[in-house]
């Protein structure tokens, strides 16, 4: 073993001098990244009520007033389109949000209601729900779905839409209210 350091250079035989002796840290066999989630989520990109005894059999293109495909954006009717292009970009002054994540559906619209009912008598014009992307939930995003079709039957709602992705993305939505 002499002859073997003695034919290293210079840098390698000082290291494995100062290193003799050393005994390596063992690392743990796992790490702390979890395994990625199966992807369950085909074939829900059209269902639009959460509960089936509401009896809505409308998809979501065929709603008057749904701006995007994916029902994302709403306005009733007399709602003008830059109006709607305001909301969109966040250009009206945010009242209040509400947070339903950890809820379910009915605890969540009950609390949305009134949520909605506490920002009218406060003439809060524009609030913010946050709902989640329904990503980590087994059955799809049913907090966001029963929002929006609370949303749209609501008649104190003029309009909503999911909001910019740095508020949120398609887990939150905002909402116009009647002032």
């Amino acid at each position: 073993m002499d002859k073997k350091k003695i034919k290293l250079p210079a840098d390698e035989y000082l290291f494995q001098q100062a290193m003799d002796g050393v005994k390596p840290l063992k690392s743990p066999a796992r790490t702390d990244s979890k395994a990625p989630r199966p992807s369950s989520r085909i074939g829900r990109r059209h269902a639009t009520t959460t509960n089936p005894s509401q009896g809505s059999d409308l998809q979501v293109e065929d709603q008057p007033g749904v701006e995007a495909a994916d029902g994302a954006s709403y306005r009733k009717n007399g709602v003008q389109k830059r109006i709607m292009q305001k909301l969109k970009r966040g250009q009206f002054r945010l009242g209040d949000q509400l947070d339903l994540h950890h809820m379910n559906t009915r605890t969540g619209a009950a609390a949305l209601l009134e949520f909605i009912a506490h920002s009218r008598a406060g003439s809060l014009e524009c609030i913010r729900i946050i709902h989640g992307k329904g990503l980590r939930s087994e059955q799809g995003p049913r907090l966001k779905l029963m929002t929006r079709q609370l949303l749209r039957e609501h008649p104190q709602v003029l309009a909503f839409t999911a909001c910019k992705p740095a508020d949120g993305g398609d887990g939150a939505t905002d909402v116009l209210l009647k002032s």
